[in-house]
């Protein structure tokens, strides 16, 4: 007689299925007669049932056959939460920043632009640039506001930073998946 078997391990994880089994393939492993609809990884077996896992909470979690739920690893889930705030982070440092009311782009060529602008501004105390803004208006700085303009660009950058360092030590601190969600930009 051939039937489904579903073979699974002492913590009652499903290790394979086969279908079309018979007594004399499956041996001695333990397994039960049952057919399993879905991902063999998405049950477990207890009490000589199969069992849905429920849904995964977050790629954090991790199934314990012992105690049939899933479980946050925080070290998982930390390390996660500081590569979002860090994409948040590059995504603040390289959009734009205000300077006396003129915003600026920030991407990386725009800061490179700004330090060589800051740079010919040190150089030369005469220098008049027109410059486009982040709304592609154009406007007239001379060396000093060009300077100061720089300033500001490392004001923002160390800005984005310093919430960035704030905001780890938060991650670090927390001992839940609530609280590592609450921490947001």
């Amino acid at each position: 007689m051939k039937f489904f078997a579903v073979f699974y391990d002492s913590t009652g994880r499903i290790t394979s299925v086969q279908k079309n089994a018979t007594t004399n393939v499956v041996g001695t492993r333990t397994y039960i007669q049952s057919e399993l609809n879905g991902n063999p990884d998405d049950f477990y077996v207890a009490d000589g049932e199969i069992r849905p896992k429920g849904d995964k909470p977050s790629e954090a979690h991790w199934f314990d056959y012992s105690s049939a739920s899933w479980t946050l690893n925080l070290d998982t889930a930390k390390n996660q939460a500081w590569e979002r705030i860090k994409q948040d982070r590059e995504t603040e440092e390289f959009s734009t920043f205000v300077w006396n009311d003129h915003s600026f782009d920030c991407n990386s060529v725009s800061q490179m632009r700004i330090q060589s602008a800051v740079q010919a501004a040190i150089i030369d105390d005469g220098l008049n640039m027109i410059w486009t803004l982040a709304d592609n208006s154009t406007q007239t700085f001379n060396a000093t506001e060009v300077k100061q303009i720089g300033r500001a660009l490392a004001n923002h950058v160390n800005t984005c930073h310093e919430r960035g360092r704030i905001l780890r030590a938060e991650i670090q601190s927390a001992t839940t998946q609530e609280e590592l969600e609450a921490i947001t930009w």
